[in-house]
């Protein structure tokens, strides 16, 4: 299953307002880009963003329930971004087995003093395994109920997590890949989403 880091307005994530690399690697080969979903495969024409023909206006009609949804989430303060921005949305795709193993590696207990003689304690890496980091500063995830159901996180917080811990040879891949991502999205000032 492909795993792919996209750095977009959530309303443009949400409405299906964009075009993936992958997309366009198929029609550039002469393919048809198809979709199998709980109604079927669906087939995407050629051009067409990955929502649909009118992903656009409903990107639209989405937006003022969007901002509502966000502004009730107290941790992030009057942090913003602009959701109606037109700036082509970046992908960064995964390896999933290397990401596998940056979230086993993150979940683990921290080992206190040298080689852990003083024991363990509970991992440190919180916002690493979110599946959407906003670009804003709040120490705790925050639980997102509405538009959808996300764990959310801190994109400078899971930059600062990547920086504190070793990581095993098998996550290496996705660690850049992460990192690339996470800086590309503060250079933005746009979420990340975690896109399985």
């Amino acid at each position: 299953m492909a795993i792919e880091f996209m750095v977009m307005p959530l309303s443009r994530y949400i409405a299906g307002d964009f075009i993936s690399p992958a997309m366009r690697i198929a029609w550039d080969a002469g393919l048809p880009y198809s979709l199998i979903g709980p109604h079927g495969m669906r087939q995407i024409p050629q051009d067409t963003p990955f929502g649909g023909a009118d992903a656009s206006a409903r990107r639209e009609a989405i937006l003022e329930m969007l901002l509502g949804d966000l502004r009730a989430l107290p941790e992030i303060g009057d942090a913003s971004w602009d959701e109606s921005s037109v700036a082509e949305p970046a992908f960064h795709r995964v390896d999933p087995g290397s990401y596998e193993a940056l979230l086993e590696d993150a979940a683990r207990p921290k080992k206190r003093g040298l080689f852990g003689i003083f024991g363990t304690g509970p991992s440190a890496m919180l916002h690493l395994g979110t599946t959407l980091l906003l670009p804003c500063d709040f120490a705790a995830t925050i639980e997102m109920t509405s538009p959808f159901v996300r764990r959310v996180g801190s994109t400078p917080r899971a930059l600062k997590e990547l920086s504190n811990r070793p990581w095993s040879a098998r996550a290496a891949s996705a660690v850049e890949t992460l990192r690339t991502a996470l800086q590309d999205a503060a250079r933005r000032g746009l979420p990340m989403i975690v896109d399985q």
